[in-house]
């Protein structure tokens, strides 16, 4: 007996019951499909939910982009007065970080509250003072990925709008507006401290209402004109600096490239330079929770097929006592008797995972071509559309699990074969 001759044997056993053999190659089959459908569902989530976060944010502070610039004292002191600790000379450090090669642009931010009133009724607000043109930039670069749909893009238009009405204009979130009864050409007066703690008001005109990507920053959201916040604070300092870079991909070298450019002459570090993945809690927490989920599904759907294919195979065993009992008769071991049944498990596999790339493609071109929305997940307000990506990276890994399931199946054989004698075997009807 040599390998050659049992995987030609193992082979045409295969085909002895074929409509058994059909089912479990289908389970098989549908076991790998899932697998990649649901891999190609987490990398479309995990990929949506990473430039979700770089270009849009989860906080009120907007946005992560690729890289934020702080002024350190910032991250490890707490602020007696506004801006204590605000970045100067903002238009220096960030015509520097543009001469990178992988920057796209930069844009300043300010972090500010205070009060807004329509007059009748006041609310706190947390403030975000941006460059319009910048920010719709930014979503831009959403709308510019080529991995995303284009029924996924973002609007800009608020931006646009902001930009169209100059200084002490703003934008509220939908449940602020609400609460306001606000819409756009409302006129509000915005309070806050100034850094010297004197309290300033400034009249601002809605611009336009937008839409929080949480609907617990909803109710407090705002977003005005850089200029109309320093009007408000009564400074010129800015709260950090949003690099955009031309792709996600880059982010860790250039992070190191910027430090070094914005270093202190002195050779003491004055800035922190903060990739996105460290502003990014959010994402980190639901990407935990759906990698529970994603791996508990996947040992579901490898139990199963295992499962089914340690019963077919336990079924051939106890069909074939008789030709295992004549094996064994002209010398055959248990070891090259059970080898047979790991390679039947093993040529399986390789028939299931072949039927499940063609499955894979089938239902992935329908549910991309579907249209078909998912709801808001926990905390969110908006939908989105779904779609599966190719996860190419990931498809020799779950072969692999498969093979693995099914040729050990096989394994089980050998308690029941090692039982068999020669003599009852050959008598066994």
């Amino acid at each position: 007996m040599n390998i050659i001759k049992l995987a030609h044997l193992s082979l045409r056993n295969l085909f002895r019951n074929g409509r058994r053999t059909l089912i479990t190659v289908l389970v098989s089959a549908a076991g790998f499909a899932a697998l990649a459908i649901l891999a190609g569902y987490m990398d479309f989530s995990f990929y949506g939910l990473r430039e979700l976060t770089i270009c849009k944010g989860f906080t009120a502070g907007g946005g992560t982009g690729h890289v934020q610039v702080f002024n350190r004292e910032s991250l490890t002191k707490e602020e007696l007065y506004p801006m204590q600790f605000g970045i100067e000379d903002n238009e220096k450090i960030r015509s520097d970080i543009e001469s990178i090669d992988n920057v796209s642009f930069t844009m300043p931010r300010i972090e500010f509250n205070g009060l807004i009133s329509n007059g009748d009724k006041s609310i706190s607000f947390l403030g975000l003072g941006v460059e319009p043109d910048k920010e719709a930039g930014l979503i831009q670069y959403w709308n510019s990925l080529e991995k995303m749909s284009f029924k996924n893009n973002l609007s800009d238009e608020a931006y646009v709008q902001l930009e169209k009405k100059g200084p002490n204009s703003v934008l509220l979130g939908q449940q602020m507006a609400r609460a306001l009864n606000a819409e756009a050409g409302t006129d509000l007066m915005l309070m806050s401290t100034t850094v010297d703690g004197a309290v300033n008001a400034v009249d601002v005109t809605v611009a336009g209402i937008i839409r929080g990507a949480m609907k617990a920053i909803d109710r407090h959201y705002l977003v005005a004109p850089v200029e109309t916040a320093e009007n408000l604070l009564q400074t010129d300092r800015v709260s950090n600096i949003v690099v955009v870079l031309k792709q996600t991909e880059d982010t860790a070298v250039t992070s190191r490239i910027i430090e070094k450019k914005i270093a202190g002459r002195s050779g003491q570090t004055v800035y922190s330079v903060i990739p996105w993945d460290r502003l990014a809690e959010y994402y980190y927490s639901v990407r935990d929770v759906y990698n529970i989920i994603f791996s508990f599904t996947g040992i579901i759907v490898v139990a199963i097929v295992f499962l089914s294919c340690a019963n077919t195979m336990l079924m051939a065993t106890m069909e074939r006592v008789r030709e295992i009992g004549t094996l064994k008769a002209i010398g055959v071991s248990n070891f090259w008797i059970s080898l047979m049944f790991l390679i039947e498990g093993f040529m399986i596999g390789i028939l299931g995972i072949a039927a499940g790339l063609g499955l894979k493609y089938i239902f992935s071109v329908i549910i991309n071509s579907s249209g078909f929305r998912m709801p808001p997940p926990p905390g969110m307000s908006a939908s989105y559309l779904l779609k599966i990506f190719p996860a190419s990276e990931f498809l020799p890994w779950i072969a692999l699990l498969i093979l693995f399931s099914t040729t050990m199946s096989g394994m089980l054989t050998l308690l029941k074969i090692r039982k068999i004698s020669i003599v009852n075997s050959l008598t066994h009807v």
